[in-house]
């Protein structure tokens, strides 16, 4: 296995005194690193040193001959400058460690100060020369990212002109990942390999790959050939009651990588020092191989396919001999894909019901002289690690392997808050932190109404950056098993890849710096200020990021006249200065800076950004405010009645213009707060039937309400949800309306500000009736349509 594809101990030692005394002779000056180099993650030592340098067109990269790997980060970092900022610079070998070129890569023994020799570097900005130095391949391709980085601050084309530095840098841990879900929802071939490029350009380096779930088996086995033949396809649930069988059938979504892919895939992110680690999930998440070898599971009533619902299902493997066999062949063929040295084998989830039903289950247990289910998934994940151990290879598991006993060797991920890790540290047990707030990526950014899908909560980028991954309560002995930190994407709500960017970005960039950066060199108002220049860079790569940070909010109210509007305007962030126009013009950096509430009439066309010198990407917003829009809320903006459980969900496959709208799937139920009702003459609603595709632990179905026609209704109640029903909206047939409808009816004469509770009745669970927007029409413009000329609001927190 190349050194590409392993992970060492990490951070630099402190720098002896008399270095820096030296340094101090010398004339260099030590700064902050995060005020030195605008680059993210923050290097571990930054020192600025008097002059400047010149890189333009023509420029050469030397890089030592018959060195592969430097010659390949070489010809990376001119591509990366090429496409980022016009750069066309020249790659060469050179013989001459002391070549005549610009910038040139070269390889050190050793690195003294370093605990991680193999993924440090060294790189110095001279009036003459930028050198990059690196022990290791990990290191000089790191280097490498962080010049390309220095080379695309501020303007984006032409030559840079770098200050004289010197930066000492190495990570502060070796684990530091993201979990891609591609079981639920799969993405590209060609995706992944975008992602894990833009992983190795933030320094991430492990690449924790779900493959296996209830809805899917993703990776094709050659000696069973019907995990994928049957295990890869599911039904997509659909709101329309009318399909046939047959046409359910033909209405599948699925898919598979094949072994040739998965070994190009692992091969391009060695090149690029990220480690795929493969998960199996085991002995539950298994329906979709149960589905296809039913006589491996626990159950006497075999399943036929996977899942097409989310939640958590009983379906766990049982402990025959042949179903280790099953499992001990599958691993086997794993890996030979994956050189890896860790396998993760899930062990989450796993409902004992099944187990616990089953005679012989239950006489395996007493035979083992095991006292608990919990117990005999601890005998289940050490047969396993067993296994791998003898093959070279170690278990990793959600927290959940820790009840009944720990396998050895294995490493804990602990997703349960960072508690399952701690446990693991004191115990003397490798760990790695990735807790679901506020590590869980498939958790919404911001509250705006363009926010993508994802779990009701929200793990803001402040939530992400904040988060401490060296636990207070460990000692320095314990703090050495805390391998790293991750962040997770699981993907039933995210469907597409552009939304997987959104999803991930900036998020990634707030992830690598606590992967990275040491605890002192971290500084939120320092990485807002490089996060900019960060975003830029995601432009210029194609990169789909959520500006919800940036992007300017706008909040109003209505005032008493009714004829005019009070708008606050501020971004999530709190970053940057605000400018806006209200005369249709752009606006640029010699616009009106927001400082107070503005009163403006109604119709009035606001435009906002928010700047630091120019302006910051996605942070501008563009609203009519006219008498409609002001009284318009969508989902995302209105309260829901309780938010356990409720998802932002879009329909699947996704729709033409792609609604986004945010429920409490189990009990619908939607507030829209201190409506202003004086002088409303009518209501609507835009509505959209959703596949009901949940499935909880309970086996209550949730409240379907009263309906009174034959499809059900949106019901308005005034001031609480047990008030007077002011308007009813039959809902219309999801056959023949399966985006979404606008429903209107007259609202009743109601004088001053009041609550709106929103309900639905319907006859049946599927389909999921939600609401997209509500918007209260006013006598004066009742005639007109009310979704006519109206942009999505973007308000967000």
């Amino acid at each position: 296995m190349s050194n590409r594809h392993r992970i060492r101990q990490s951070p630099f030692r402190a720098v002896p005194a008399p270095a820096w005394l030296l340094m101090l002779a010398l004339g260099a000056v030590t700064l902050h690193a995060q005020s030195a180099v605008p680059v993210i993650p923050v290097p571990f030592s930054v020192t600025q040193e008097s002059g400047a340098l010149r890189v333009a067109n023509g420029a050469v990269i030397s890089y030592p001959t018959g060195d592969g790997f430097a010659k390949f980060d070489a010809l990376h970092l001119a591509a990366l400058l090429q496409k980022t900022r016009g750069l066309q610079l020249v790659p060469e070998s050179s013989h001459d460690a002391h070549s005549t070129a610009l910038i040139v890569l070269t390889r050190v023994t050793t690195h003294p100060r370093s605990s991680n020799p193999d993924e440090s570097y060294f790189l110095e900005v001279t009036p003459r020369r930028i050198t990059i130095s690196a022990a290791g391949n990990a290191g000089l391709y790191y280097g490498t990212v962080t010049l390309w980085q220095m080379l695309t601050t501020g303007p984006r084309t032409g030559p840079v002109s770098l200050h004289c530095v010197r930066i000492e840098d190495a990570p502060q841990f070796r684990w530091r990942g993201l979990m891609l879900d591609s079981a639920r929802h799969m993405q590209s071939i060609a995706y992944i390999r975008q992602l894990i490029d833009r992983m190795s350009l933030e320094k991430l380096n492990v690449l924790h790959w779900h493959l296996t779930d209830d809805q899917g088996w993703r990776l094709e086995i050659k000696r069973y050939p019907r995990l994928t033949q049957v295990g890869a396809w599911r039904e997509l649930r659909t709101p329309d009651l009318t399909m046939t069988a047959a046409e359910k059938r033909s209405h599948r979504y699925g898919g598979y990588y094949t072994q040739a892919e998965v070994r190009a895939l692992v091969g391009y992110a060695a090149q690029r020092n990220v480690m795929i680690v493969p998960e199996i999930e085991m002995p539950g998440h298994a329906s979709a191989a149960l589905a296809t070898y039913p006589q491996f599971g626990s159950s006497p009533n075999p399943l036929s396919t996977p899942a097409n619902e989310y939640g958590i299902f009983p379906n766990l493997y049982n402990l025959n001999d042949a179903t280790f066999s099953f499992l001990e062949n599958v691993l086997t063929e794993v890996m030979q894909l994956f050189p890896s040295p860790y396998i993760h084998i899930g062990g989450d989830e796993a409902i004992k019901n099944q187990w616990q039903a089953s005679p012989a289950i239950q006489a395996k247990m007493k035979q083992l002289g095991l006292p608990n289910e919990d117990a005999l998934q601890s005998y289940f994940v050490k047969r396993i690690d067993t296994f791998l151990r003898a093959h070279g290879r170690r278990t990793v598991g959600w927290d959940e392997i820790l009840q009944g006993g720990l396998a050895p060797d294995a490493v804990v991920m602990s997703w349960h808050g960072a508690q399952g890790g701690i446990d693991a540290a004191r115990l003397g047990h490798d760990a790695v932190l990735t807790p679901v707030r506020p590590l869980y990526f498939n958790y919404r950014q911001s509250t705006a109404a363009d926010e993508a899908p994802g779990r009701f909560a929200l793990n803001t980028l402040k939530n992400v950056y904040d988060f401490n991954p060296e636990p207070a309560s460990l000692t320095p002995e314990q703090c050495r098993h805390i391998l790293g930190v991750q962040a997770n994407l699981w993907t039933e709500y995210v469907i597409t890849d552009d939304r997987v960017d959104w999803m991930l970005y900036p998020r990634m960039a707030a992830l690598a710096e606590i992967a990275w950066s040491a605890p002192a060199n971290r500084d939120w108002n320092s990485f807002l200020a490089r996060l900019v220049d960060e975003m830029r860079r995601y432009q210029a790569l194609g990169i789909h990021f959520d500006p919800a940070a940036f992007r300017v909010r706008i909040d109003e109210v209505l005032t008493p006249d009714q004829r005019h509007v009070t708008v606050s305007l501020g971004n999530q962030a709190g970053f940057g200065v605000v400018r806006y126009t209200t005369d249709n013009s752009a606006v640029t950096s010699s616009s009106p800076v927001y400082e107070k509430p503005l009163t403006l009439a109604l119709p009035t066309r606001l435009r906002a950004a928010a700047f630091n010198g120019a302006e910051i990407p996605g942070s501008s917003v563009d609203r009519d405010l006219n008498e409609l829009s002001v009284r318009r809320r969508y989902s995302q903006q209105m309260k829901l009645c309780s938010d356990d459980p409720a998802i932002a969900m879009e329909p699947d496959p996704p729709q033409r213009n792609r609604p986004v709208v945010l429920a409490n799937y189990f009990k619908p139920c939607w507030i829209y707060r201190d409506a202003e009702l004086t002088g409303i003459g009518k209501i609507a609603a835009g509505v959209l039937p959703l596949p009901y595709v949940f499935r909880d632990r309970n086996t209550n179905l949730p409240p379907l309400g009263d309906p009174r026609t034959p499809n059900g209704e949106l019901n308005i109640h005034l001031d609480t949800c047990s008030g007077t029903v002011v308007a009813s909206l039959p809902f219309p047939s999801a056959q023949s309306h399966p985006g979404v409808t606008s429903l209107q009816t007259s609202f009743p004469a109601v004088q001053g500000r009041h609550d709106l509770c929103v309900t639905t009745a319907r006859p049946q669970l599927n389909p999921l009736w939600v609401v997209d927007w509500i918007q209260l029409v006013p006598d004066a413009t009742k005639d007109r349509e009310p979704d006519e000329h109206l942009r999505r609001t973007v308000g967000s927190t």
